[in-house]
């Protein structure tokens, strides 16, 4: 998964949030809505297009749809958007539409109204910084701890809302609180997300050790489990423990190379396909010396002293 975003694209982890745990975005947004039932069909050839536009609508259980959107700074312009938007969609559905707009950090949470002369259009704005994290992050803890279930959406966004603490300290303690949670692989998805959302919040170098340290235990995780497939295909004990051997080091080679990546995007901007396919077919000790004088690179052609292209 890549980490860097562009700063137009926090609605790419609201939606991928939203759509893993959309039976739970009612509660988290504090909405009386019936409970959704599934995503809708929401492509329309009349309407303006926008690569940053969220674009998520959900079925509800009373035949409603509910419309989420995010934006950094709600504006008229973008009411007039979304209302041309909800027109579209009660001209297919024909039915009531309940629009609900996320903003991370700016203005003021209630009804926003559009009004034309013609007709009235409104929208509840819902802005996370107003949250409380900290009184949300003890609950959250104390829920764990007892084994209780938890909303996972408020933990992806702990790090947007308000804290007596800096906001690499509540990430750090975000991460730790996802860690706790029993399904694994659910786990490792929300960190992922969440650390994909903190990419504007915190120092690279923070995001870059919590990064590192997740994709490690997902190469371990691969690998272990790699490695048991191959040796009970063998059929023996030695198989086993050597197929588990080289499950592990072709999965943390694999991890290096994932994290090499990373670093250089961050430091040069996006990789050419020539330049990435000549890093994956780095050997171990290549690995290792592209580890070292990473640090000191300054221009691409630094990096093409080292790899063949």
């Amino acid at each position: 998964m890549e980490k860097k975003i562009s700063p137009q694209n926090y609605d790419l982890i609201l939606k991928e949030a939203f759509s893993i745990f959309k039976n739970k975005s009612l509660d988290f947004l504090g909405l009386n809505l019936p409970p959704i039932v599934g995503l809708i069909e929401t492509e329309f050839a009349e309407v303006e297009t926008h690569n940053d536009r969220l674009d998520l609508v959900f079925l509800l259980e009373d035949k409603g749809l509910f419309h989420l959107e995010e934006e950094t700074d709600l504006s008229e312009r973008d009411l007039v958007r979304f209302a041309h938007y909800d027109l579209r969609l009660y001209e297919r559905y024909r039915t009531p539409i309940h629009t609900v707009v996320v903003t991370p950090s700016h203005g003021s949470p209630g009804t926003k109204v559009l009004d034309s002369g013609v007709f009235q259009y409104t929208v509840t704005q819902v802005v996370l910084s107003n949250w409380d994290g900290d009184a949300l992050s003890t609950k959250i803890q104390s829920a764990l701890e007892l084994g209780k279930p938890i909303n996972e959406l408020e933990l992806i966004f702990l790090p947007l809302m308000k804290s007596c603490l800096p906001v690499d300290e509540v990430l750090k303690r975000t991460i730790q609180l996802e860690k706790m949670l029993p399904d694994k692989e659910i786990s490792t998805r929300i960190q992922e997300l969440t650390l994909v959302l903190s990419d504007r919040l915190v120092d690279d170098k923070i995001l870059d050790e919590l990064w590192e340290e997740l994709c490690m235990l997902k190469v371990i995780k691969y690998a272990e489990n790699r490695g048991r497939k191959e040796g009970i295909i063998e059929g023996k004990i030695e198989g086993l423990e050597e197929g588990i051997e080289k499950g592990i080091e072709k999965g943390m080679e694999k991890g290096q190379i994932k994290v090499l990546k990373r670093q250089l995007t961050r430091k040069f901007g996006s990789l050419s396909p020539e330049i990435s396919k000549a890093i994956d077919n780095l050997d171990e000790h290549e690995i290792v010396i592209l580890s070292i004088e990473l640090i000191n690179m300054k221009t691409l052609e630094d990096l093409l002293k080292i790899i063949k292209v």
